[in-house]
């Protein structure tokens, strides 16, 4: 499991690296009141959303992995990755 932030470059490369991976968006500093969990092929994770200039900057971060692994991150933060609804 690995957390992006300020860092683009390596967030997209580790999405390119690993196809079956997971990805959960949560704020900038993670907070159980948002975390969505999303397939490495989300379109709303992979390109960058209308008005965005990022992916890890700014107010949101990424933290990647295997979905067993994203799922008890989020337990240890008090919360539940939220499936998203278009890929999930």
């Amino acid at each position: 499991m690995v957390r992006f932030a300020h860092d683009d470059a390596g967030y997209r490369d580790w999405l390119v690296k690993h196809p079956g991976g997971y990805v959960i968006n949560t704020y900038m500093n993670p907070s159980p009141s948002y975390l969505k969990l999303h397939h490495v092929s989300c379109t709303s994770i992979s390109r960058l959303q209308r008005g965005a200039k990022t992916f890890t900057d700014g107010e949101y971060s990424k933290v990647c992995g295997g979905r067993a692994e994203l799922e008890a991150y989020a337990r240890q933060l008090g919360g539940a990755a939220e499936p998203c609804p278009l890929c999930l």
